[in-house]
Order: C-alpha cells, then sequence, then structure tokens
C-alpha cells in the first residue's frame, strides 16, 4: 500500500496540545479517508471515504511496518500514527522550503545546518559555506533527492 496525505490544512495557532489538521488519506491513489485534528489533544478523527476500513490499514501497517517506540513503550504501528509520522514529514517540507528563502540550508556530517542571509549575497553565503565544508550539500541548489535525504534526517527520530 502506498499511503500518502494530500491537501494538507495545518494550523500553529491551533496547535495546543496536538497538531490542529486537516487531511485527506490517499491509499494507492484512491481517497480512502480524512483525518483531522482539533489540537486541543486527543486522538485523531479518521472518517472513511473509500472501500477500505481503518482496521483493514491498521492491520497491514502492524504486519508491515517496524513498531515504533513512544516514550520507551513499543507500540503498534497503526494508521493513525502513520498520519503522524506523513503529517511530521510534510510539515517539515514545508518549513524548509520557507527557510530557504532567508537561509542557506545544507547537510553536513549527516546534519542540517542553516546559514541566514543578512546582508550578504545568496552566492557570498554559498562560497563561504563551501569553502569551510566543500562535501556540504546545498539544499538550495540540489535537487529532490537531497531534500528527501534532510527529511529523512529530520524525522529520524518521530
Amino acid at each position: 500500500m502506498h499511503i500518502e496525505l494530500r491537501n494538507i490544512e495545518y494550523s500553529e495557532a491551533l496547535s495546543i496540545a496536538s497538531t490542529a489538521y486537516a487531511a485527506e488519506v490517499w491509499i494507492d491513489g484512491e481517497l480512502a479517508f480524512r483525518a483531522r485534528n482539533s489540537g486541543t489533544g486527543g486522538a485523531d478523527f479518521i472518517t472513511r471515504q473509500g472501500r477500505r476500513t481503518e482496521d483493514e490499514v491498521s492491520a497491514w501497517l502492524k504486519a508491515t511496518r517496524l513498531r515504533p517506540v513512544s516514550d520507551g513503550v513499543r507500540i503498534d504501528h497503526d494508521l493513525e500514527w502513520e498520519i503522524g509520522l506523513l503529517l511530521n514529514r510534510a510539515l517539515e517540507h514545508r518549513r524548509l522550503i520557507e527557510l530557504m528563502q532567508t537561509h542557506l540550508v545544507t547537510i553536513e556530517h549527516g546534519q542540517i545546518y542553516q546559514y541566514p542571509f543578512g546582508r550578504y549575497a545568496r552566492a557570498n553565503v554559498r562560497l563561504a559555506v563551501l569553502r569551510a565544508n566543500p562535501d556540504a550539500i546545498i539544499l538550495n541548489d540540489a535537487g529532490e533527492a537531497a531534500l528527501h535525504m534532510a527529511l529523512d534526517i529530520l524525522t529520524a527520530d518521530h
């Protein structure tokens, strides 16, 4: 199963005890569920839209994905957990895209670094970073593969 989120609406202002969002959950190219959370804590609301059931998808995830650890306790990987992972990745993607407007963003030694442009020209900041570390991957210049690599680093602990 290929599970993805589409049409994500996120509100930082309403995200108090959990992430306030609404999104469509697509499985293998078909709308399967709508998911949302009001941001005040508690579980996500997942509403069936297609032919698949939440139990069916959760059983598949439990059988095919590693059991995540949350607060030292190993839990089953279910649809709500998968939505949380996908949502986190999508929000990090947005944040990186926005950050690259005002910063040079790099991958160096397996970590993400950001260098503000400030009053300096982008080219000068880029040149200074590459002089200090010629192996740095400049996300601003790189393609989708590098962006996915950065997202893997940012979401590795989630």
